[in-house]
């Protein structure tokens, strides 16, 4: 499996990081307009996924933006006990999720069917305490970035929230970003937002 770790090279300043990643969503915002919606709203249907955002492609000579717009969501545990985690995958395409739960190594079956399809995908592992451990992305080529959470002045760069009671399904939003720039009001918010999602995840066995 072939990972790029984003947070290499990357520095913090005013709530915002510098340096190559800088210039992908500095060109989301530029290019695309107003990227990402206001508010995901919240999936209606059980295995399906709402909103927009996109990722960066890294290419040999230059890195490319790459919108993405979920429409499918999928979940699954794995572990006990405090070495516990559960997975959360949003898709475009519907997942061959039976593939998938067989495979002895879950990861690169979902890298391959990216490569092979030509269809990007992101995953967010969540530790015991369903809190955000590692997030990925697969921009459509097979090639996995992968990102740990960053926090500017409180506000985490990949933030799950989820629905309390919701039985053997994952649902709630998903939102990702760089930097904090508050509101008028006081609120967080991303300076450069790159990812509005919501969800309901069945958990699969």
């Amino acid at each position: 499996m072939t990972l790029h770790n984003n947070t290499a090279g990357r520095e913090e300043r005013n709530g915002q990081y510098q340096g190559p990643q800088a210039v992908i969503y500095r060109l989301c915002t530029v290019t695309l307009g107003v990227c990402l919606t206001a508010g995901a709203l919240l999936a209606q249907e059980s295995g399906t996924a709402r909103g927009k955002g996109v990722m960066e492609r890294i290419g040999p000579a230059k890195s490319e933006v790459v919108k993405f717009v979920p429409r499918f969501s999928s979940a699954y545990r794995e572990g006990t006990g405090s070495k516990a985690f559960t997975w959360l995958v949003l898709t475009e395409k519907e997942p061959p999720l039976k593939n998938w739960m067989a495979a002895k190594d879950r990861a690169e079956a979902r890298r391959a069917w990216c490569e092979k399809e030509m269809t990007p995908w992101v995953a967010v592992k969540l530790d015991a305490q369903m809190k955000v451990d590692l997030y990925f992305l697969c921009p459509a080529n097979g090639a996995v970035n992968t990102e740990m959470v960053n926090i500017a002045n409180g506000l985490d760069s990949v933030v799950v929230k989820l629905e309390p009671r919701s039985g053997e399904r994952l649902k709630g939003t998903l939102r990702t970003g760089q930097g904090n720039c508050p509101t008028a009001s006081g609120a967080d918010a991303y300076c450069t937002p790159t990812g509005d999602y919501g969800f309901d995840a069945p958990l699969s066995k």
